[in-house]
């Protein structure tokens, strides 16, 4: 037992922190010409699946604006959230860390809190908010002239506006939720029958026309496609009437009629950019929060809240016209953490300088398709939550270990021969389940990670999970303004 410690279309369908810190000063010459930085426009789909969109192999959802984005740019073909769930991968993205630094492991949900009968080892509740010494990437850009939104979810924290844990606390100078437009929590259409994509969506191109004259950072984060569904009806009727085939089944007209009203609302944030002439002077990057629902992440294990495949997969794709040649794909596995060092890099800005940033910039991957050449990518998820319990990953070239904290138990897999993961291969490879260990064991060390292994004193193995409340609609949106 260890002591505590502090705290890729998927190879197109299956071939394939504390204490004072700086805000980053200009560091080399912006990668554009031209006196003006690149704008951005960071858009973030909730609970969509790796395969969801055309461009990764789907024929049955129609995402046209999305499959546009992605051929007018690069596909990235090894996706990743840093995080099964929604929080910790929105900590990720905003602050380049791996979740033992910002210490965000899951979202807020009372039926997971750590001791709970049902549990076998004593899991974390981690953060519900960043730290408040945290530099963000709004802030990071704030500070250099960039106007900074935030439109849609927030889910890092309930402090009343300007607050630390509030967006606007945080580096935004606009947060518009769905309150603002009078949705309740977890709803698609509020009392007026408007549709909840269209309402960010416009308001994005309101936002967007407004701050066009300077340098502006976008963070588009739609409510879709997370369940309960409440689809248009035209497009639920289109669906109903559109045969699904081949890996496409099990995907219901509910679900791809949200996934097609999302891929709307980004067409009309591309449109804006290209009627304002900002579309060749802006970086765009598209991806998903975590892994999808069970019946939308086929051939691929698990779902959202495991570190199983398809609870990390994402789609991924990011375009900026004369800078990043179209029809490019990148094939090493990138993370949620990667953009902010990727979006600073584009801006010619540096990192923050008394905060360590585990991402990596992708610029040059993308501009030239120099590798990353990472030796190990990690996850780390020391909480319960639905199917899931407490995990440790480490990903090093085509091998993947998962430590599962109530086993305890390993389990390794090639997931280029294996993307499915249905072959266990600890048995059979000793000597590179031993290296593998001896990789996690280290990073956790360095990272401060909080190990899982300790029995939980409470455990009953005739308790079950608690039913009901919890997860997001337990945290909810609250009335005031700047929760999440």
């Amino acid at each position: 037992m260890r002591a505590h410690l502090s705290p890729t279309a998927f190879w197109v369908l299956c071939a394939g922190l504390l204490g004072t810190v700086s805000i980053p000063t200009t560091g080399a010459s912006p990668v554009q010409s031209g006196p003006r930085k690149p704008n951005v426009v960071l858009i973030l789909i909730d609970d969509m699946g790796w395969r969801d969109p055309g461009f990764a192999g789907n024929h049955y959802i129609e995402t046209p604006a999305i499959d546009l984005l992605a051929r007018q740019g690069a596909v990235f073909t090894q996706c990743y959230a840093s995080a099964p769930n929604c929080a910790p991968t929105r900590a990720c993205l905003l602050t380049g860390q791996y979740p033992p630094r910002h210490v965000v492991y899951t979202v807020v949900d009372p039926r997971y809190d750590p001791g709970q009968p049902h549990m076998k080892v004593l899991s974390t509740k981690g953060n519900d908010e960043l730290p408040d010494r945290t530099v963000t990437l709004a802030e990071a850009l704030k500070h250099e002239g960039y106007t900074t939104a935030l439109i849609g979810m927030w889910n890092l924290g309930r402090g009343r506006s300007g607050m630390p844990g509030s967006p606007t606390g945080q580096g935004f100078d606009v947060y518009h939720r769905p309150d603002d437009f009078d949705f309740k929590k977890d709803a698609y259409r509020n009392d007026q029958g408007r549709y909840l994509s269209d309402a960010l969506a416009e308001d994005a191109v309101a936002w967007i026309e407004k701050n066009q004259e300077k340098p502006f950072f976008l963070y588009y984060a739609d409510h879709s496609v997370h369940e309960p569904f409440d689809p248009k009806p035209e497009l639920l009727a289109k669906y109903q009437h559109k045969t699904a085939t081949g890996t496409d089944q099990g995907i219901t007209p509910e679900y791809a009629a949200t996934c097609e009203a999302a891929d709307q609302s980004v067409g009309r944030i591309m449109s804006a950019l290209q009627r304002f002439g900002l579309d060749t002077n802006t970086l765009v990057i598209f991806t998903s929060d975590n892994g999808g629902l069970p019946y939308v992440v086929n051939p691929l294990r698990g779902s959202k809240g495991l570190l199983y495949e398809g609870g990390l997969r994402v789609p991924g794709a990011v375009r900026w016209p004369g800078v990043i040649p179209a029809g490019k794909t990148c094939d090493e596995p990138v993370l949620s953490m990667d953009f902010m060092p990727t979006i600073l890099d584009a801006a010619g800005l540096a990192l923050p300088s008394n905060q360590p940033t585990d991402g990596v910039s992708l610029m040059s991957q993308l501009r030239s398709g120099k590798p990353l050449n990472r030796p190990a990518v990690f996850w780390h998820f020391p909480c319960y939550i639905g199917k899931g319990e407490p995990m440790s990953l480490v990903r090093a070239g085509d091998y993947k270990l998962i430590e599962k904290f109530a086993g305890p138990t390993y389990e390794l897999y090639n997931i280029k021969a294996d993307p499915g993961e249905t072959l266990d291969r600890a048995k059979e490879e000793p000597a590179k389940l031993e290296e593998l260990k001896t990789q996690l064991l280290k990073w956790q060390q360095d990272t401060g990670a909080f190990l899982a292994d300790q029995p939980n004193p409470a455990y009953d193995p005739n308790a079950t999970e608690p039913r009901g409340g919890g997860g997001r609609k337990a945290k909810g949106e609250k009335k005031s303004k700047s929760i999440k």
